[in-house]
């Protein structure tokens, strides 16, 4: 998951403010961002939009993830991330 993670920081470092990279109370060597993707990640699995069953370092879209993102991506992102917070 950390090569996955690493790619998706590279690609949000524009998007991402100073307090996303602010460690975890925690745990000290966690940025905000970090576990924040990690919940995201594991809230798509639950709603069976990625595979739970992927090999490591891969995170595989179902096609309920697809017909879900099509629908209403904003929507939906802004649902998962409501849950997490």
């Amino acid at each position: 998951m950390n090569e996955i993670l690493d790619r998706v920081g590279e690609t949000m470092k524009d998007i991402l403010k100073p307090v996303d990279y602010e460690p975890l109370a925690s745990d000290p060597d966690m940025p905000r961002w970090r576990n924040a993707a990690q919940w995201a990640r594991w809230m798509m699995v639950k709603e069976g939009w990625l595979k739970a069953d992927s090999p490591r370092g891969i995170w595989e879209i179902t096609e309920a993830g697809k017909k879900a993102f099509a629908e209403r991506p904003w929507e939906k992102n802004a649902r998962i991330m409501k849950s997490i917070y």
